[in-house]
């Protein structure tokens, strides 16, 4: 087994805040904005408005997210953004913006050559006149959120399925293996975990991208994987504070507003930030929720000073830094639009804001909390502490000795490393499960002719490799017989796509079919697996999801993997074809079972 490099994450010294104090004395009013802003990156082109991103705004961090492209969205293709009534400020300009498609995949990039542009982006930042380096963080929860998918990078389940893997020390070795893989490639943060105790079964947001639904078996998880990512040199960020588990709402179209009283909220939803807090977390990510037992007067939690400064800072005795979530989420701009609520948000006390945004928005963002500071609306004092905070952050993960900078050439071998390839199987083979079997289908004969419908994920998530593919379920399946129709449908199925399965169902003996939910879609498949069952013909629907958005209750028989990545897809099909015991645990307490 590999030894374990633990790195010195805990704590801060006076030596820090002297250094910090010095740098923060030659830095401009506008240095000091742009450092409490994480602007976005998306795709691997270093273009103008990436540089002039970090040369005129001064960006303090970047939120990358490589399989797509940068795209200005508002002005080349006409799309209405959240500014609310905001005005320009003497002295406003605008970046030069990236006119390329929306939602255009990236190119599949090496984890070497990425790890090369980082480099290039990193040194671009130190050669600014303050000399502060770049955080770069990104998300990599597991199943469908995996930021950099390329080059064969090694995924897990999403944190319910490591529950359902094993026990705590399983998602310290998970989060361990991701950060080493994420580190390789110049990767310095990590929006992780989720400590979201997911209690409602109709959460669309969280549901298995929370451990499970019990605080205390919960927070023994979270600890750990905040302890693997740490120790990978990954600052762990725990969102989203104070816990958005208990909603049916997505914060990305409206504010949910959490009901629960504060002795509830202290014993399900504060308990793993109490945990982690206590055992040195350094970062927090705030909700887009309101929560009255906090902030009476309905205040989401993101612009909610009562909640930021007051229960996290003063009671509950965080010091780290608390960033918000990405700023364009429905919840905060339908009321106030993203550049006074970015605003907002720092003067209830965050010390960064997440801009996930390739326009003018970016601009408008730090022209309007520079306007705060010159007003008075934000004090001096107010934002010399928050860049203070983010400053001793880097110190402490090392970025004022090198940048960040990592040797390229070990990213793709950091990838190829067998004890991660052999864990990423491990953990996806130990996770998957039958839900339920009631008219006894598995496991299906090689002799049995099968139609395979597999969804079509969107393509930015999906590489397009030979490691990870549109087709990977069908290419699994077909890999224990061709006895065969393969068929693909839309993510949600459209009325063509189940036609097209109804004329092909007396062709079979049995179907398999996946019903994969995933919140950015807003549905999974239930039309169709309802389509199937109707017809009388025997049906196995293969999930990532065990409640009943995903494990539909129409079907009798349901195998659940808590993922789509690869090693999932396989152990899926082994489990069909009975090539493989079921080993997952239940990994809910207050939920049972489907039956």
């Amino acid at each position: 087994m590999r030894e374990t490099i633990h790195h010195d994450w805990r704590g801060d010294s006076m030596d820090t805040a002297k250094a910090v104090d010095d740098v923060l004395s030659r830095m401009t009013l506008e240095e000091k904005v742009g450092q409490c802003l994480t602007q976005s990156w998306r795709g691997s082109v270093i273009t103008p408005c990436l540089v002039e991103t970090l040369e005129k705004l001064h960006a303090g961090g970047l939120r990358i997210e490589p399989y797509t492209t940068e795209a200005t969205s508002s002005k080349a293709y006409g799309h209405a953004i959240d500014t609310g009534d905001w005005e320009p400020p003497e002295g406003y300009f605008e970046v030069t913006e990236t006119y390329w498609r929306i939602k255009h995949p990236g190119f599949n990039i090496p984890a070497t050559e990425y790890a090369r542009r980082l480099n290039k982006v990193k040194e671009i930042a130190m050669n600014r006149p303050s000399g502060v380096p770049l955080h770069i963080t990104t998300d990599f929860e597991g199943d469908f959120s995996h930021d950099y998918p390329f080059d064969g990078i090694n995924m897990f389940p999403a944190p319910m399925g490591l529950r359902a893997a094993g026990g705590p020390e399983l998602s310290y070795r998970v989060a361990n293996a991701l950060g080493r893989q994420l580190a390789a490639l110049g990767v310095n943060m990590m929006h992780s975990p989720v400590c979201d105790v997911n209690i409602n079964p109709e959460n669309p947001e969280i549901n298995i991208r929370a451990f499970t639904d019990a605080p205390d078996v919960f927070s023994d998880h979270a600890l750990q994987f905040m302890k693997g990512l740490e120790d990978a040199g990954i600052i762990a960020t725990a969102k989203h504070f104070p816990g958005r588990g208990d909603s049916a709402i997505d914060a990305h179209d409206e504010l949910p507003v959490i009901e629960a009283e504060r002795d509830r909220l202290e014993s399900v939803e504060l308990a793993p930030y109490r945990r982690l807090i206590a055992e040195g977390l350094r970062a927090v990510m705030i909700a887009h929720n309101a929560y009255p037992a906090l902030d009476p007067e309905l205040v989401p939690a993101t612009v909610s000073r009562d909640i930021i400064t007051e229960l996290l800072r003063e009671e509950m005795g965080f010091d780290g830094v608390i960033t918000t979530d990405a700023m364009g989420m429905g919840a905060i701009v339908k009321r106030w639009g993203v550049p006074v609520a970015s605003a907002m948000a720092f003067k209830a006390g965050v010390d960064l804001i997440l801009l996930k945004f390739d326009n003018e928005l970016r601009s408008q963002v730090f022209f309007e909390l520079k306007r705060w500071v010159e007003q008075g609306r934000i004090t001096e004092d107010e934002l010399d502490n928050s860049v203070r905070r983010v400053l001793a952050l880097k110190m402490r993960r090392g970025l004022f000795e090198d940048g960040g900078m990592v040797d390229a050439e070990k990213a793709t071998p950091t990838l190829r490393d067998r004890e991660v390839v052999d864990l990423s199987q491990q953990v996806a083979r130990d996770a998957v499960m039958v839900l339920r079997d009631r008219d006894g289908l598995l496991p299906v004969r090689a002799e049995q002719r099968v139609m395979v419908v597999e969804q079509l994920i969107i393509p930015e998530f999906v590489p397009e490799n030979v490691h990870y593919h549109a087709h990977s379920f069908g290419e699994a399946m077909l890999g224990h017989s061709l006895n065969a129709v393969p068929v693909d449908c839309d993510f949600e199925a459209s009325e063509g796509d189940r036609r097209t399965v109804r004329s092909l169902l007396d062709r079979v003996d049995v179907v398999v079919m996946t019903n994969w939910f995933w919140r950015v879609m807003g549905a999974s498949n239930e039309a169709l697996v309802r389509t199937v069952v109707e017809s009388g013909k025997p049906v196995v629907v293969v999930t990532n999801n065990p409640y009943p958005m995903g494990a539909t209750p129409e079907a009798g028989t349901v195998v659940c993997t808590y993922s789509v990545t690869p090693e999932s897809l396989k152990a899926a099909a082994d489990l069909v074809y009975g090539e493989l015991e079921p080993r997952g645990e239940w990994p809910l307490v207050n939920y049972k079972l489907p039956g």
